[in-house]
Order: C-alpha cells, then sequence, then structure tokens
C-alpha cells in the first residue's frame, strides 16, 4: 500500500502509482486533492489497518513522513513501527549503534534543559539536532563556546517554523542530541529491505557543502563513479544494521559519513521513504529506473548493465530554500529563471509554492563541471526574492 501525504506528490510518483493500479490509503490528502475516485484504488482506512495487522512485515511506502501518525496509530505493535520509532529518535538510533560504534560520543538533552547545560562538558565540536527532525531544521554545527551561545538563541525561531510545517512524528523540539562531529565525505542512500532481509541500493548521493558551517540541502550529487567506488561497502553496512533489529519490507533514506580513514558513520535513517520530496525520482534521469516499481515489486537494479551504460558526466537533484528571515506575508514572487541560470543542463524543475512551504524549487539536473557545483552551492536564494 501507498499513502500520499502533504507537503508534496510529484506527478511522476502519483502516475506510477495509477499506472500500476495499487493501492492507496484513503486519507484527507487524497480528499483535498479532490483525485477521481477511479484514478486509484482507494483503500479505506479501517479495511488498510485490519489487513496489515494480519501482516508480520508490513510494506507500506510514503512520500512523506507525515504518514507516520496513521502508521503508528493504527499498527502501534507492528513491526513497521518499530522500525519507525527507531529510526526517528536518533537518539534511540545512536544507543543502538553503540554495538558497531562504542566509542562514538552523544548525549541527550531537553530542550528547555539546553541553556542551563554546563558547556565545559561538551566535547566540542559538536553537531545539535532535534531528536525527531527533517530537512535541516534545527541542525547546527557547534565549534566552541562561544558560537554554543550564537546558536542557542536561533533554535527558537527555526523549530517553530518547523512545527507550523510538520507534524510532532515528523519534527519536534521536545528533546535535542548533541553528538561529535563526525569528519569526512556526506552520502546519503535510497535503499529498501527485501522480504527476506536482505538490503537493496537504488541510489547512492554525494552531499557536498561550501564549507564547514554548511548544513544546507542544496545539492546531491550521483555518479558512475560513486555507485562503484562506494556500493559494496554501504551494501555491508546496511546488512549489518538490518540484522539487528530483522529489518523487511522496509523503505528508507540513510544519512552517512565517509572518513578519511574510511570508516563509515551512519547519521541519520528517515523511515518509510526514500529522499523526501520526491526528490528520489531523479534516479530515472541518472539510471533510467523507477524506484517505487523496483521497491513495490521486490526489484534489484541490475547494476552491473547500468553502470557499463552510464556516460561520465553527474546527475545531480537541487533544492532552492525559502531564507529563513524571509516574511512570507510580504513574499511577492521568485526570479526563478534568473535563478536557473546558474544550471547549465537542467532536466527538469518542479516549482514549489513558497508561502506554505520551504522551498521555491526543485532542480533535477546533470553537468560535467566542478565550479558549476560550486556556484550552485554558493548561491544565496534571497538574492532572487521578490519582496519578503
Amino acid at each position: 500500500m501507498f499513502i500520499i501525504e502533504k507537503p508534496y506528490a510529484s506527478e511522476f510518483f502519483i502516475d506510477t502509482i495509477a499506472q500500476n493500479d495499487w493501492a492507496v490509503l484513503n486519507n484527507d490528502v487524497i480528499k483535498e486533492a479532490e483525485i477521481e475516485s477511479a484514478a486509484f484504488d482507494l483503500i479505506p482506512s479501517e479495511i488498510a489497518k485490519n489487513y496489515y495487522l494480519t501482516q508480520e512485515y508490513p510494506m507500506i511506502y510514503a512520500n512523506s513522513e507525515n504518514a507516520i501518525s496513521w502508521v503508528l496509530d493504527n499498527l502501534p505493535d507492528s513491526n513497521l513501527s518499530s522500525y519507525i520509532r527507531l529510526f526517528k529518535d536518533k537518539i534511540a538510533f545512536r544507543e543502538m549503534l553503540k554495538e558497531i560504534y562504542p566509542e562514538f560520543y552523544f548525549e541527550s538533552v531537553e530542550y528547555s534543559e539546553l541553556k542551563n547545560l554546563a558547556v565545559e562538558n561538551i566535547r566540542f565540536p559538536v553537531v545539535i539536532k532535534p531528536a525527531v527532525g527533517f530537512l535541516s531544521f534545527g541542525v547546527h554545527t557547534v565549534k566552541d563556546a562561544k558560537e554554543w551561545k550564537d546558536v542557542l538563541t536561533k533554535l527558537d525561531k527555526e523549530m517553530k517554523a518547523a512545527e507550523a510545517l510538520y507534524p510532532q512524528n515528523v519534527v519536534s523540539s521536545s528533546r535535542f542530541i548533541i553528538e561529535e562531529l563526525i569528519d569526512g565525505e556526506e552520502f546519503a542512500i535510497d535503499a529498501y529491505y527485501d522480504r527476506d532481509g536482505e538490503p537493496v541500493i537504488l541510489n547512492i548521493f554525494q552531499h557536498p557543502f561550501l564549507n564547514e558551517k554548511d548544513v544546507s540541502d542544496r545539492i546531491y550529487l550521483m555518479s558512475t563513479g560513486i555507485m562503484i567506488k562506494y556500493m559494496a561497502k554501504f551494501a555491508q553496512l546496511l546488512r549489518d544494521m538490518g540484522k539487528m533489529k530483522d529489518i523487511r519490507n522496509f523503505p528508507m533514506h540513510i544519512e552517512i559519513r565517509v572518513r578519511e580513514d574510511g570508516r563509515i558513520v551512519p547519521i541519520e535513517v528517515n523511515p518509510m521513504r526514500f529522499a523526501g520530496w520526491c526528490t528520489t525520482d531523479v534516479a530515472k534521469y541518472a539510471w533510467g529506473i523507477n524506484v517505487y516499481e523496483y521497491f513495490y515489486n521486490q526489484k534489484r537494479p541490475d547494476w552491473n548493465s547500468i553502470l557499463s551504460q552510464s556516460g561520465k558526466g553527474v546527475f545531480y537533484f537541487s533544492m532552492a530554500e525559502v531564507p529563513s528571515d524571509v516574511d512570507k506575508s510580504k513574499l511577492e514572487g521568485f526570479e526563478y529563471e534568473r535563478f536557473l541560470s546558474n544550471y547549465s543542463n537542467v532536466l527538469e524543475v518542479r516549482r514549489i509554492n513558497p508561502k506554505n512551504n520551504p522551498l521555491f524549487a526543485i532542480i533535477f539536473g546533470s553537468t560535467t563541471s566542478k565550479d558549476e557545483v560550486l556556484r550552485i552551492l554558493s548561491l544565496k536564494t534571497k538574492d532572487y526574492v521578490i519582496g519578503g
């Protein structure tokens, strides 16, 4: 079954479901969208609940973590719910990984206690972020005690903005995790565990940053070289994690870092979905695959064949975020064409309504230029905002 939820579902995602006649939960989002009843095989909530209660490893995909509430409310004792609770709570996730990373420093702190925390006990540099979070809301790299004070003054505004957009199961300011700064290159993986618990990788993204203070989601890169270099190593990490909790029939988007010594350290797992805001769709351009069909049909990409036919270029998805200090009530528009002139080969542009979302647009494209990637990372979306 698929659950379609806010804030965004791509036409590609919707069309894939409709063309395959897959079952879809009949929820408020479907009703509000006024989708014709004939477009989907709609399943009433109670029937879906009764069916999946009989499944030891329910197989459900959602485009958004907003769907988590339905699963936790209706299937509270299922394996699926246990996976979600484990991975959405970054503290519980770190506790699980102690078996593999016993030396890793982290601590849990109630938001109300952050200002009273003994700074001399924090092992700087660290990253602070909500224990339950999404995108880069409330995420900060903190180098020392002086920066710590500056970060705390920013958190209140950031978390209020996040909680206005997402439910508590997706973003919550009640608890924060402080953990050691993981150096090295950052990557993200779209994968699923099949019915036998074996991980299947559908895409690997390299996540470059402009500098050490950058925590944005501006651009994610994928290439043949990245896949060849890291696929086997990342698959082994997923295999080790899956065995800890007997994970099956489970889609996920996992972020990791590869340190200079080659050690792979997980950052966080986003459950029940692939890359957010349907950016996972970029796989159709990069590799010619439909990740939703691969998950639902339990298919494995023939990577030997796919990579032997792919070129040397780099594909990417890029996100144009709404600056946090923009007054949305005064926002008049965004200079899309001028902004897109910074991209050399745009394959698709998805314009997002910035009035009630954190993005102006999602861009799919390709490039062969490192300078272009650096230019995209350097863009300041505020320079293209009209009004606000």
